[in-house]
């Protein structure tokens, strides 16, 4: 399984996504957000999109907010 993972605050940009086996191969910045995507067919098919945090090297995830796409 894949993980494709962008940061929230480039909405506008062109979508480069980083692709990593597993979520701590993947090693963020302190308090950027994060669009995390489980599959490739997820990115395409999801209305509700999980976010995630940068913490201490370490992505968490917001249990209080999410997006929803239509």
């Amino acid at each position: 399984m894949s993980y494709y993972i962008k940061p929230v605050d480039k909405l506008g940009w062109p979508a480069v996504y980083r692709v990593v086996q597993k979520l701590r191969d993947f090693k963020p910045e302190n308090g950027i957000e994060y669009m995390v995507f489980p599959s490739k067919k997820a990115m395409k098919t999801a209305f509700f999109i999980d976010l995630y945090c940068g913490k201490n090297g370490k992505l968490v995830k917001l249990k209080d907010r999410s997006m929803m796409r239509f």
